[in-house]
């Protein structure tokens, strides 16, 4: 007789580790090209793209949705380092599990590019939820659309604490660690000098 046991998928919800990836490189399940070395990491400025979700650590997502995101263009060296870019509580809507692929295909854009982060409080990704995430995200993506999965950022850490413990927030009584996080440089306004 012969052996006819199923195998099973094994890439199938396969855990997503994001210490043992390159953080913010494109995880597409394309194949890559050996001779194309992988993209640059991520610039500071660019952390969050157009659309970002984050995964707590129950696994609830949450979204915040940026203005559209033009040409990249990098050379020369550029700080990683996530800036400010001033997220409230009320920025971030919590999506319900059994409504993840229709928040997904609702919320993408056909005009401009979508640049998506999933952004996780855990190393390990693994719960239904992300698995679903990602599937609809891949069957939404067009042309030039990326994908990138890292850790939340300091900024994103603290906004949904705020928002899940509903306590009122105001980011400059909070204590950042500018280790972490990027305050642009705001050009001080000066009134103009009076002549005597």
């Amino acid at each position: 007789m012969m052996n006819c046991s199923k195998k099973e998928n094994t890439n199938l919800n396969t855990p997503y580790v994001i210490s043992k990836k390159d953080i913010l490189t494109n995880i597409s399940n394309k194949p890559r090209d050996k001779n194309i070395p992988p993209p640059p990491p991520i610039p500071g400025w660019l952390a969050y793209g157009t659309n970002t979700f984050i995964i707590d650590t129950d696994s609830k997502i949450y979204y915040f949705q940026r203005n559209k995101i033009g040409r990249i263009c990098i050379n020369g060296r550029f700080d990683t380092i996530p800036y400010f870019i001033d997220l409230q509580p009320k920025d971030l809507i919590e999506i319900p599990n059994n409504a993840i692929s229709d928040f997904v295909k609702l919320n993408y854009k056909d005009d401009f590019r979508n640049l998506t982060f999933i952004s996780s409080k855990l190393d390990t990704l693994k719960s239904e939820n992300y698995f679903v995430l990602v599937k609809a995200i891949e069957s939404s993506l067009k042309e030039n659309d990326f994908y990138f999965i890292r850790r939340t950022t300091q900024e994103e850490d603290t906004v949904l604490k705020y928002k899940k413990n509903n306590i009122s927030y105001y980011s400059e009584e909070i204590k950042w660690d500018k280790n972490r996080i990027t305050f642009p440089f705001i050009k001080p306004i000066l009134k103009p000098q009076q002549t005597p």
